[in-house]
């Protein structure tokens, strides 16, 4: 998955995890870093530093509230919303092929797999 991935990325400049993280912003826009790290199950140093770089490539921007500037927000730029619609139909692409490897039995694990992982917030683990 990672080689396909990265294959398909080399044209967008963009490595898997900023795809990812691009894809989520995509979902939900204008959001709380602490929020969009939970979204991504990512921990907030990780995040930092893939927003830092999504950030110089021009992609994201983070912006302060103007109520508590603790609170910081993550935003999509012009830039990146003009590779919307290749970045969606990509994910859309990946996925599709992926699942078209499996039977329907299997995709319904699969599903129900993902569906209990999504559940769990692995607070005790």
């Amino acid at each position: 998955m990672n080689k396909v991935y990265r294959e398909k990325l080399a044209r967008f400049g963009l490595t898997q995890p900023q795809f990812f993280l691009l894809t989520a912003l995509y979902e939900e826009d204008d959001i709380l870093i602490s929020a969009l790290a939970e979204k991504v199950a990512m921990d907030k140093s990780a995040l930092t530093g893939l927003l830092d770089r999504l950030e110089r490539d021009g992609l994201v921007q983070r912006e302060a509230s103007s109520q508590d500037r603790r609170i910081t927000k993550v935003k999509l730029t012009p830039k990146s919303e003009g590779l919307r619609r290749n970045l969606t139909n990509l994910y859309e692409e990946i996925n599709a092929s992926f699942l078209s490897r499996l039977s329907e039995e299997e995709k319904r694990v699969f599903e129900k797999v993902l569906h209990k992982l999504e559940k769990d917030d692995f607070a005790d683990s």
